[in-house]
């Protein structure tokens, strides 16, 4: 909640005294004193699996990565790693959906009072980064991150396997960054509700 909705919500709650704001239960542990502000719990939005489906949507049509190897993979499906390049694409969509079962799940155990918790939580999911990290290694497997990176390497002017590991987790880390910074914004506008 904003500062400027604080008094906004305060002055609702003592003008009108069966206001949505003050029926709502505060989360447990608050401090609850008559007449002071409580903290309310964000609540999912009706018609919960129709918005957990669009945040989902949303946030894998939107990724950069996605579209952008879904493009590539258009314009030319030839490629020296075909089943790397797909699992790029797939690997937005599956981690999408375990970071919003993953927030959710949260909050149902402890309700989140806040969207930017929200999209911490789903930014900062350890399940993605688990799934990210066998992506990661599936590309120095098969040599698609080196074809990637070499020209990277080449065009900087370095040289070393210092600067290859460097610009693979730069490639790595963008691709991560890419794919769910806004899914996590995305998610906690589209299927929570102050």
């Amino acid at each position: 909640m904003s500062i400027a909705m604080m008094p906004l919500r305060r002055l609702a709650e003592r003008l009108l005294p069966g206001n949505v704001a003050s029926s709502r239960t505060a989360v447990p542990g608050s401090p609850h004193a008559g007449g002071s502000l409580t903290t309310v719990p964000l609540q999912w939005r009706t018609h919960w699996l129709a918005w957990q489906f669009l945040s989902w949507i949303s946030g894998t049509l939107l990724a950069p990565p996605f579209w952008m190897v879904g493009i590539l993979l258009m314009i030319n499906a030839h490629s020296d790693q075909p089943f790397f390049w797909s699992l790029t694409m797939a690997i937005v969509p599956i981690t999408n959906a375990i970071a919003i079962i993953h927030a959710n799940q949260r909050h149902h155990r402890r309700p989140f009072t806040a969207r930017w918790q929200v999209g911490l939580h789903y930014f900062g999911g350890k399940h993605a980064d688990r799934l990210h990290t066998v992506h990661a290694d599936g590309g120095w497997y098969t040599g698609a991150l080196q074809g990637l990176v070499e020209p990277l390497v080449v065009t900087m002017g370095a040289s070393g396997p210092a600067a290859s590991v460097l610009w693979s987790g730069t490639v790595i880390a963008a691709f991560g960054v890419l794919s769910f910074a806004h899914a996590s914004i995305l998610h906690a506008r589209l299927a929570f509700e102050a």
